[in-house]
């Protein structure tokens, strides 16, 4: 049986500017809070096992970060591509999955990546975990990735949850918005995807991060409560698969590129693969 090929990406020359991505404060936040998190194994299969059941085939990672959730969407992709503007991000990716066969990344954002032309050149699967809060134009990101799927494709998509709960935090770190099952589904299908369920995580979570954020208005995730979450998460994933709470530190909304999508044709444009 012939091996797969690599998926191939076709990007914009101007997403590869030295400077089109500076790092600012919130980057330096984003960057603090994925290395606190590397280190909670639990807490990252955890989330995964939530986007396990919707993850096949070729996989597009939407703002891989550093790598935290890639490791564990490679054991069932096929191929995972990750892509994420910031060149710190992307080069630490790179370092840690020199040596895989089924990961490779881009330094590019969503619009850098020209549309694809045919279904070979498309995804099974779009995952993205906890990136479009930090994007104004929501519906727009969505339209891309929408772009990047086969018909019949799906969007993964796991973001901060509990409105009630933005507060500093959620500033410092350069969010526009927490959500709620209801309005990921609209911002889902205002996209044009065919929603497929939707369910939040982590109740016990959106507590901890509401008294921190909005009533003591910490900056940063206090890393002492992180490490002891981390230890109660076998116990309230548990729970949580016995019992879906009716809200949560987070929702996961899942969505479907439809069947009767045409492919929209490429435009006539300079391009060149990303290094």
């Amino acid at each position: 049986m012939p091996t797969a090929q690599p998926h191939k990406l076709r990007i914009s020359p101007r997403s590869l500017a030295a400077d089109a991505y500076e790092i600012d404060s919130s980057t330096a936040v984003i960057e603090d809070s994925l290395d606190m998190i590397e280190g909670l194994q639990a807490y990252n299969r955890w989330v995964y096992d939530l986007l396990k059941p919707h993850v096949s085939g070729r996989v597009l990672e939407v703002g891989c970060g550093t790598g935290n959730i890639t490791r564990f969407l490679a054991e069932s992709a096929d191929e995972v591509v990750g892509v994420d503007p910031v060149a710190r991000f992307i080069a630490r990716f790179r370092e840690r999955f020199a040596g895989s066969n089924k990961v490779s990344s881009h330094r590019c954002t969503l619009a850098d990546l020209s549309t694809p032309n045919a279904e070979a050149d498309c995804f099974d699967t779009a995952v993205s975990c906890n990136v479009f809060e930090h994007i104004e134009d929501q519906v727009a990101a969505l339209k891309q990735v929408a772009d990047h799927l086969r018909p019949g494709g799906k969007a993964v998509i796991f973001v901060p949850a509990g409105p009630i709960a933005f507060g500093k935090l959620d500033k410092e770190l350069g969010h526009y918005r927490r959500y709620t099952v209801a309005s990921l589904r609209q911002a889902m299908q205002d996209a044009g995807l065919e929603w497929v369920e939707g369910r939040y995580s982590n109740a016990v979570g959106l507590f901890g991060w509401w008294l921190n954020s909005v009533v003591l208005k910490k900056t940063t995730v206090p890393g002492d409560q992180a490490v002891w979450f981390n230890r109660l998460v076998p116990l309230l994933s548990r729970i949580e698969k016995i019992i879906r709470p009716p809200f949560g530190q987070s929702v996961v909304g899942v969505a479907r590129k439809p069947l009767s999508a045409a492919l929209p044709q490429l435009q006539p444009a300079e391009y060149r693969r990303a290094a």
